[in-house]
């Protein structure tokens, strides 16, 4: 049976391979202009997942780049500012070195004025902003750190209330990497850590050795209650010796020696602890006797004994205060007397077994103030508002000079934990940097067009397109006898 190819199929076959070809060229085109192999899933489905992976790894570098730089930022401005309070606090110290060796009250006030304006600078940067946040307020970057603003004081010196978190923030880089960018103000301008408790002064007062709670420094306020005479002399109280007397001690610490010269108690001589002799008659109600040691007894000599030379021993009592007299304890002449601050609860231990006088020692507390307080203190040790001798006040400075130091290394370390960060961030970046340049690579490979290739497919499919149009044009001129032929 013979067959032949009906008109009809033939324009069929012609259709197709026309479209075919067209189809071919039009890809071949579409690869060479966008520079993309494919587009769609359906083009080149196992390649297409491979580089839909790929975009998404670089989508997430790129959001890790982005963390980086910010966090790099931050801790690059951080670092600025704790760099400033370092110096700060290094010039801190060098005035009090002037403050120790200067001669005279303006010097030291006018060292005090320049504390003032580096307290001031420590409070700016303790408040600094960076990108809207505070780089001080921990994970609370969004509340100031401190709050200056009327502050309250406690024992002298102000309370920097600080209201940020005692965590550090953290900027995530990946899945697995964290770094601390916004640190804790507490932790970088905060306390360093108790120390020691100091005690000054002449009440004979010493530490009890306790665990002291009390913050800053005190005022010990040991404080004569009253005088007691014994034996048989008739020496008795005299109308200030309640407020006047100084002499604090059990019996036998301090003494009285008389001496009648007149041998009728009209007249004679009196002195404290062995010091310099007062004389003295049966009219005396109230008469000063001073004690080599600078003790002082209001005596009432209306009563002595006719007669009577010789040494009375006698008894003085008192109570200890570190609340300016709002609460008070009496002195029990024991190793250990808990003394508390009414109004806020917290407590020093004294031993107050050899007291022997009244009067205002001071305490202090190492480690227990931040570095306003720090400051704002050696500002009042150089205008030695607290009234200390020679010595004292240059003690004092010493210890303020000790404190900053202690500060100085806290502010340190955080500036080198922050640089190390940075140095970390540095390497993070650069390796983040290859991998978006692998991830672009890879994604050019399967993506990209192989130009000479699909060059050669162009050219293909136009001569074939041009030739199917070739035949077509041919077969379609054909007579009905060519045809039949």
């Amino acid at each position: 049976m013979n067959s032949r190819v009906t008109n009809a199929s033939f324009t069929r076959n012609a259709i197709h391979f026309t479209s075919l070809h067209n189809t071919k060229l039009l890809s071949a085109q579409k690869e060479i202009s966008s520079g993309m192999r494919f587009e769609n899933a359906s083009e080149a489905p196992i390649d297409y997942r491979r580089v839909r992976s790929l975009r998404t790894q670089f989508v997430n570098l790129q959001a890790d780049k982005s963390s980086i730089n910010l966090a790099t930022s931050t801790l690059n401005t951080s670092v600025a500012y704790l760099q400033d309070a370092s110096d700060l606090v290094s010039y801190s110290k060098t005035l009090i070195q002037q403050g120790i060796q200067a001669l005279d009250s303006d010097e030291r006030e006018s060292l005090a004025t320049e504390i003032d304006a580096l307290l001031e600078q420590a409070k700016s940067i303790g408040l600094t902003k960076f990108n809207g946040n505070y780089l001080f307020s921990g994970t609370q970057s969004d509340r100031p750190p401190f709050d200056f603003s009327n502050s309250p004081y406690e024992n002298g010196l102000p309370i920097s209330n600080y209201q940020g978190s005692a965590q550090r923030s953290q900027t995530h880089i990946g899945e697995s990497i964290s770094i601390d960018t916004y640190y804790s103000g507490k932790e970088v301008f905060g306390a360093s850590g108790r120390q020691p408790t100091v005690l000054a002064g002449l009440s004979g007062a010493k530490l009890g050795g306790g665990t002291d709670t009390v913050l800053g420094r005190a005022t010990l306020q040991v404080k004569h209650t009253a005088t007691t005479y014994f034996g048989g002399s008739g020496i008795a109280t005299g109308t200030d010796s309640v407020s006047g007397d100084t002499v604090i001690g059990n019996i036998g610490v301090h003494t009285i020696t008389i001496d009648d010269t007149s041998g009728t108690g009209a007249f004679g001589t009196i002195s404290l602890n062995n010091g310099p002799a007062v004389s003295f008659t049966n009219s005396d109600t109230n008469l000063e006797v001073k004690g080599q040691d600078g003790g002082v007894v209001y005596v009432d000599t209306t009563a002595v004994t006719a007669g009577f030379s010789g040494t009375v021993n006698l008894q003085g009592t008192g109570t200890l205060s570190i609340d300016d007299g709002a609460s008070t304890i009496p002195i029990g002449f024991a190793a250990q007397e808990t003394v508390t601050d009414s109004a806020t609860g917290r407590y020093v231990t004294i031993d107050s077994t050899n007291i022997t006088r009244s009067g205002d020692d001071q305490l202090e507390f190492p480690g227990t103030s931040d570095l306003f307080q720090i400051l704002k203190a050696t500002a009042d040790d150089l205008r030695n508002v607290r009234g200390l001798d020679s010595a004292g006040a240059s003690d004092a400075l010493n210890r303020r000079w000790t404190e900053l130091d202690r500060a100085g290394s806290q502010i340190f370390a955080a500036m080198g934990q922050q640089s190390t960060s940075l140095k970390t961030m540095q390497t993070m970046e650069a390796r983040v940097d290859d991998m978006m340049l692998s991830a672009e690579t890879s994604i050019s490979e399967v993506q990209g067009t192989d130009f000479p290739d699909a060059v050669i497919r162009m050219q293909n499919s136009q001569t074939l397109l041009q030739y199917t149009y070739a035949v077509t044009a041919n077969v379609s001129s054909l007579g009905l006898l060519e045809f039949l032929r």
